[in-house]
């Protein structure tokens, strides 16, 4: 049972590379980049299926987070608290996700998107700091993860202040350096 739990970085960094890719190509016409809440609308009645099972991913995507985090935490013997903040994140993800889901979608997506992507993000983010700064890591290990958990934080900030193009770009980038973060730090800590 050890080892499985022991693959918890290498789970979570293949399930939000499949939320990645998802958001390319299923989410991201429906999203606020499209300033047209019809046109958005209309996009998810077409796609109702892959937008719906997209959205399962991500919610995979937020459980396999936890248990990363889980995991880094008793490698470090750090605090229970990133566990605390990343689990409060993951209600906030999973209502919006079940909002988009089931909901209306002009009824539930601006309420949804800002839950997602302030809030639930948002404490990913600072959890995810506390375990870094928690880490006896070396400097050039400490940048790159300065710069992932920058990437959280400006997509946060997008969300907080409506700026979608902002949240867009900051959404790569953060996937570009998360995923094989993940992998990285399961190779690192193990």
């Amino acid at each position: 049972m050890r080892r499985l739990a022991d693959l918890a970085p290498v789970a979570c960094g293949l399930a939000n590379f499949g939320a990645a890719v998802a958001l390319a190509l299923v989410i991201a016409p429906a999203t606020p980049l499209v300033p047209d809440m019809a046109e958005r609308e209309r996009y998810v009645v077409e796609h109702l299926a892959a937008w719906r099972a997209s959205w399962l991913i991500w919610m995979v995507a937020a459980a396999t987070l936890l248990w990363m985090y889980a995991w880094w935490r008793g490698r470090i013997r750090a605090s229970r608290t990133p566990l605390v903040v990343a689990g409060i994140g993951i209600i906030a993800d999973w209502s919006a996700e079940l909002l988009l889901i089931f909901g209306a979608y002009a009824d539930v997506a601006p309420l949804a998107f800002f839950l997602t992507g302030a809030i639930a993000n948002g404490l990913y983010t600072v959890a995810g700091v506390q375990l870094t700064l928690a880490t006896p890591f070396t400097p050039v290990e400490r940048a790159y993860a300065a710069f992932m958990w920058s990437a959280g934080l400006m997509l946060t900030a997008g969300a907080i202040l409506g700026i979608p193009i902002v949240t867009a770009i900051a959404t790569g980038e953060l996937f570009v350096l998360f995923c094989p973060w993940c992998v990285w730090l399961w190779r690192r800590l193990r």
